[in-house]
């Protein structure tokens, strides 16, 4: 069966949209839950498929947020990242960040990124409609060892393995910004019919915005070992590497940006001006 495990939050910014506000006006922790009633309303207005061919194929949404986070180098409030799943691994995962400054005022970004090893499509009622390329695509990690077969064990490991890897970004104004990767999973999973034992999305984030995700699975039905995937989280230009050895790299794209698995682009929101 099936099982998708959330695990704890990287801890929440505190961030004051009201400073000064009189005993008439909402608080801070209000503003706070309006922001992320406005989140949820553009990431629920986006739909995925599990398979473009198949209009009923749409994947569910997630009710919450894996993470909400900020960016102190950049000129955002508090954002958040979404996951579509049915269980077992997900389809795709999405940041949406509110600029309150753009050149024609406040403004949405969002950004979605395939975690299918199949192609998904993504679609908004009068915004866009894309369809991804190619799909998640695993590498066997070399110099593992075999999964635990203990739960709790597991997770060690793969926190040990994800240490074997670093991450940097060369953003735009700043230059490189090394990646920090955040300690906690942002999701556990499994789906045992498939061979897929578990499953856990790390990030490499800049302060707590992620750019970079490392899918690590421990996967196979007689003889499971550990696989990984890396995924782009961001409209900068990504690198990533294994045991000190560039593996991996993604070109950056100021929005709209659509790549093979990847797409990035300015919305609208009732309410919000552009």
């Amino acid at each position: 069966m099936s099982c998708l495990r959330s695990l704890s939050l990287v801890p929440l910014f505190s961030i004051s949209l009201l400073a000064g506000a009189s005993a008439d006006e909402p608080t801070p922790d209000a503003e706070r839950a309006k922001h992320l009633e406005r989140l949820r309303e553009v990431a629920g207005s986006i739909r995925v498929l599990a398979d473009p061919k198949k209009a009923d194929s749409a994947v569910k949404l997630r009710k919450d947020p894996v993470l909400r986070y900020a960016d102190s180098t950049r000129a955002t409030l508090e954002s958040t990242l979404w996951i579509w799943s049915d269980g077992g691994r997900p389809a795709a995962i999405m940041a949406i960040e509110y600029y309150p400054k753009g050149p024609t005022g406040p403004r949405w970004l969002y950004e979605i990124a395939s975690l299918s090893t199949k192609r998904i499509a993504a679609e908004r009622e009068g915004s866009f409609e894309w369809t991804a390329k190619e799909g998640l695509k695993f590498e066997t990690l070399a110099d593992a060892p075999p999964p635990a077969e203990k739960e709790t064990r597991r997770l060690a490991q793969m926190k040990d393995l994800r240490d074997r890897f670093t991450a940097y970004e060369n953003a735009t104004g700043t230059g490189r910004l090394e990646l920090r990767p955040l300690a906690t999973p942002l999701l556990r999973y499994s789906a045992a019919k498939e061979g897929l034992v578990d499953g856990a999305i790390f990030s490499f984030a800049n302060g707590t915005n992620p750019e970079v995700f490392l899918v690590l699975e421990a996967s196979g039905k007689e003889k499971p070992v550990w696989q990984f995937a890396l995924v782009q989280m961001t409209g900068e230009s990504v690198t990533a590497q294994l045991d000190g050895k560039e593996i991996w790299k993604q070109e950056g794209g100021y929005p709209p940006t659509v790549r093979a698995s990847y797409i990035n682009g300015w919305i609208e929101v009732k309410g919000e001006g552009k």
